[in-house]
């Protein structure tokens, strides 16, 4: 091709306008914005399922060991939650140590579960006189009841409450909180 011709092609080509760039630049931020917002939507509900399984765990931690514990207690070895109905924060009980002559001995330690520690919300555990461990973090409330008619068995009910990473107000979703109860049938 020569000179000429290229200068000819250059020179008839028409640009766009103002209102198609316009239009394009419309059309492209609606693009952009949809995309944001899917992606603060997806950013969200992660956060969200995240926190819900984080306290899931805790719960399951908490219900597995006051679970393991309580299934080795008897109904009379239980101190502070009378079979009348009503509901009480915490437990201390005793745990079955041997048997002689037939009938249950129980351990000198005592057991306990409350709650405590850092802004009241973390699960522990206290055997005897030893120091308290933390069983399970983010606890809102723990409950223990018994019946009158079945004081073999303990129902135990946690609440775990978090809210997320970012503490945004998602309504109805922040804080988070998951309920857990469980019915522990207590050894004799």
């Amino acid at each position: 091709m020569n000179s000429q011709r290229i200068s000819n092609i250059v020179r008839c080509r028409d640009g766009f306008s103002l209102a198609e760039i316009m239009v394009t630049a419309l059309i492209f931020s609606f693009i952009v914005a949809i995309s944001y917002a899917m992606l603060i939507a997806g950013s969200d509900s992660w956060e969200v399922n995240s926190t819900r399984t984080e306290l899931q765990q805790e719960l399951r931690k908490a219900m597995d060991w006051i679970t393991q514990d309580l299934r080795q207690a008897g109904s009379r070895s239980i101190t502070d939650v009378p079979a009348n109905g009503n509901t009480y924060t915490r437990i201390t009980f005793r745990k079955a140590a041997s048997v002689s002559g037939g009938n249950i001995v129980w351990d000198a330690s005592a057991t306990r579960y409350s709650l405590g520690g850092t802004n009241g919300n973390q699960l522990r555990r206290q055997v005897g006189a030893q120091t308290p461990s933390i069983i399970a973090q983010n606890i809102q409330s723990l409950q223990f009841s018994r019946q009158g008619n079945t004081a073999g068995i303990v129902d135990v009910s946690l609440t775990a409450q978090k809210t997320t990473l970012r503490g945004r107000y998602v309504p109805g979703k922040i804080p988070i909180q998951v309920n857990m109860s469980l019915k522990i049938y207590l050894r004799n």
